[in-house]
């Protein structure tokens, strides 16, 4: 890290597809120099799952078109808030397990394991305009639980490799995602 300004950070969309395809190269030249480009990630990614939520409820006559507006800026404030607060839990038990990355190099890591969220959800949201298609679960659930694979390995980098820490870690984390997730569906 000490030579990290002679190193170019490569660019966003790269990180993107590398935490998809390769999580731990990845997470070597991630973006925790530019911290809030990580956190529009997850932001982005959630405010489109959250859409095409709303727009599959929309299309079947169960919500008005106000509901996927309020969809997607709920959405967007559940990767803006709720994720970035799951990394500071995150990085507050890894201070206590001695660990020595940064508040913003967990917070980095953390909101970019959602990358493959955000690719899906971009992807999701073309075929449900373009195709009519109905693609929240089809889509937008998959990114997300195609998310928790490059989250267990950020865990696992930032852990040093702690395989018992990582598991532990990864299980909390996760329920707290799943169960504050399910918290925002019912509003």
């Amino acid at each position: 890290m000490e030579n990290r300004a002679q190193i170019p950070s490569p660019s966003l969309l790269r990180t993107v597809f590398g935490m998809m395809i390769n999580p731990a190269a990845a997470l070597k030249g991630a973006l925790s120099g530019q911290w809030f480009l990580s956190v529009a990630v997850s932001a982005l990614a959630f405010g489109l799952f959250f859409t095409q939520t709303g727009l599959d409820l929309y299309k079947t006559g169960q919500k008005e078109l106000l509901f996927v507006l309020l969809s997607a800026g709920a959405g967007l404030l559940y990767g803006l808030i709720v994720i970035p607060l799951i990394a500071v839990f995150l990085w507050l038990v890894l201070k206590i397990a001695k660990s020595n990355h940064t508040i913003l190099q967990t917070l980095s890591v953390f909101c970019l394991s959602y990358s493959g969220a955000l690719v899906y959800g971009i992807l999701g949201l073309v075929f449900s305009l373009a195709l009519g298609w109905k693609t929240a679960i089809a889509f937008g659930v998959t990114g997300v639980l195609w998310a928790i694979g490059p989250m267990m390995v950020a865990i696992r980098e930032l852990t040093g490799k702690k395989t018992l820490l990582s598991f532990i870690l990864s299980t909390l984390v996760g329920i707290a995602v799943l169960l504050s997730w399910s918290f925002f569906g019912r509003l």
